[in-house]
């Protein structure tokens, strides 16, 4: 068990309790995807036929196959062409103890030239906001304070878990490396394990775009995904240095962003 969570479980048992750790070892074997979009909102166009919506639920669906042939337990927010709202994707997410939650997605440029995959974090100061508002629920100044080592552990693994998925896009399909960054992404905001957000590729791109409606490029991002969720979940360790730029999107580390999803 991680030292803070650690720390949590002692605090929240008090004198004389022995901290559970049964929901701790279960959350280790579910992991929940998030396709992004969906119904209604069709998220950004592609080369072809297909929306954003499309391709994310087809990734998560092979990802989910995977996953499951690995052993592990798997969640999708969405099964199906329907609209959820951030909130609801986020309330069935924090159903369950998970390991980590991915939400899925493909990006899109003004002028359809930019190409690459990233994975994002959620921005720090939109975690601790999020850490105030559990502390108020709770009350109390150890609620406060465990809200604040929850918060920062919690970006630390949501680190990690973005620095594993990313290699392994980057590896595995010679991708162009724009980074792991930070954002405000509401769909991240009030997740309760470590929680990112990955962008594919480019779906309007006039090469990339069409390569993420193929069958077997899909097969080959979620095997992938596989492999950093595998990464992560199975190695632990510290959390990767942080560094770049927006302007040197190539070199790895975490850039600032904005973007609402």
């Amino acid at each position: 068990m991680p030292p803070v969570l650690a720390c949590l479980g002692v605090l929240l048992a008090g004198p004389g309790r022995v901290p559970a750790t049964e929901p701790l070892a279960a959350a280790r074997e579910l992991v929940v995807l998030d396709p992004g979009h969906g119904g209604a909102n069709l998220g950004a166009p592609g080369r072809n036929r297909l929306f954003e919506k499309q391709i994310t639920l087809q990734v998560a669906e092979r990802l989910a196959r995977l996953l499951r042939a690995h052993g592990y337990r798997v969640l999708l927010t969405r099964q199906r062409d329907q609209y959820l709202t951030l909130r609801e994707r986020v309330r069935r997410s924090n159903a369950q103890p998970a390991a980590a939650f991915i939400s899925l997605h493909a990006n899109a440029s003004p002028d359809h030239s930019q190409r690459g995959v990233e994975t994002f974090v959620l921005d720090p100061q939109v975690a601790e906001v999020e850490a105030r508002r559990a502390a108020r629920r709770a009350g109390g100044p150890v609620a406060a304070l465990l809200a604040d080592l929850h918060a920062a552990h919690q970006l630390q693994e949501s680190i990690r878990l973005a620095r594993a998925i990313q290699d392994s896009l980057v590896s595995l399909r010679g991708a162009v490396d724009r980074g792991v960054r930070q954002a405000d992404h509401d769909v991240l905001a009030g997740v309760q394990a470590p929680a990112v957000l990955v962008e594919m590729g480019f779906i309007d791109h006039v090469v990339e775009g069409p390569l993420l409606e193929e069958p077997a490029v899909q097969d080959q991002i979620a095997q992938a995904l596989l492999e950093g969720i595998q990464r992560f979940l199975q190695e632990g360790g510290p959390v990767p240095a942080v560094s770049g730029s927006e302007r040197a999107p190539r070199r790895r580390g975490l850039n600032m962003a904005r973007a609402d999803h």
